[in-house]
């Protein structure tokens, strides 16, 4: 039997300042914009988190006026989510679901091409990104996210298949709903952790980005998450860790 496969995505990449995502740092930081597949040995799949939009060709103006005062997009038409899909022999129209970390652009502007995948988001996220004022000040933006798919909204840990293989973890504090992936793969478990850890310095030190919807929330969090990695022998796989992404396998054998 074909065991699961996780699959890395390189959906673009975006240029900010340091500390506008890590509070107290100086310089500047690239930031992967990860997708990630997982295949199911049913032939079931997960796409946890979905990019960028691909209006962000012509830069993250065309889409975020006020996101582009914070950050540059590297994005081309082959970062698109269903283009990476295609190069590792995955038809996106036959994506049957998809999982949100969480409801910020850079996390679910792929979703328009993935017409006939199921939603699977927690409630208090779901909720959150549709709160006017939020929108208005482009934290969310439902014309990403909020299309006409099936949505499924879960509350707490979520067993995607029900068979423990994949499971959605909840992570909040980065945002009201945020959520990480257990992916139980053969060589052990692997756990996405979405914006709840940006990269390893950040759990390590227990840093937090200038702005969330609770910090406290957050560090439980990461403390949770540091102790699924210390504890339970997890490996972790940050938001947008440049060197960490720069050593994983980007072919469609993937992780296993």
């Amino acid at each position: 039997m074909t065991s699961l496969r996780l699959v890395p995505l390189e959906c673009g990449w975006l240029s900010t300042a340091a500390s506008s995502v890590v509070a107290g740092l100086s310089g500047n930081v690239e930031l992967p914009i990860p997708s990630w597949l997982v295949i199911h040995p049913s032939g079931q799949t997960v796409v946890f988190d979905t990019g960028l939009h691909h209006e962000l060709v012509e830069g993250v103006a065309a889409r975020y006026p006020l996101m582009a005062r914070q950050f540059v997009s590297r994005f081309t038409p082959e970062d698109k989510v269903s283009e990476r899909l295609q190069q590792v022999d995955i038809d996106p129209s036959g994506v049957t679901n998809i999982v949100f970390s969480h409801l910020h652009f850079d996390h679910c502007g792929g979703t328009s091409l993935l017409p006939n995948a199921r939603i699977i988001v927690q409630e208090a996220e779901w909720k959150s990104a549709h709160h006017p004022k939020l929108i208005e000040h482009e934290v969310y933006n439902p014309a990403d996210f909020d299309l006409g798919h099936d949505v499924l909204k879960v509350e707490g840990t979520h067993d995607v298949f029900g068979d423990g293989s994949v499971v959605c973890i909840p992570t909040p504090g980065h945002t009201a709903g945020h959520q990480s992936l257990r992916v139980n793969l053969e060589s052990g478990p692997v756990v996405l952790t979405g914006d709840c850890v940006y990269w390893e310095q950040v759990l390590e030190e227990m840093l937090l980005p200038p702005f969330g919807f609770d910090h406290q929330m957050q560090l439980d969090s990461m403390q949770k998450l540091k102790q699924l990695r210390d504890e339970d022998g997890c490996r972790l796989l940050y938001g947008h860790d440049q060197a960490q992404w720069a050593h994983l396998t980007q072919s469609s054998a993937g992780i296993t």
